[in-house]
């Protein structure tokens, strides 16, 4: 589940991706990929994931 969206759905990888912020400067970042039913997946901070019981 995505903790903030409350969004359920399968968790499908997590990767560090380098980003850009508003100030040019690179860093990295880890991501959840969560597929729902619909099969449309969004990305989330793996902080924001939580099993669900």
């Amino acid at each position: 589940m995505d903790i903030p969206s409350k969004a359920e759905g399968r968790l499908m990888a997590i990767v560090r991706e380098k980003v850009v912020n508003y100030e040019g400067r690179e860093h990295w970042v880890r991501l959840a990929y969560i597929r729902p039913a619909s099969g449309v997946e969004w990305s989330t901070a793996v902080a924001n994931v939580s099993l669900l019981p």
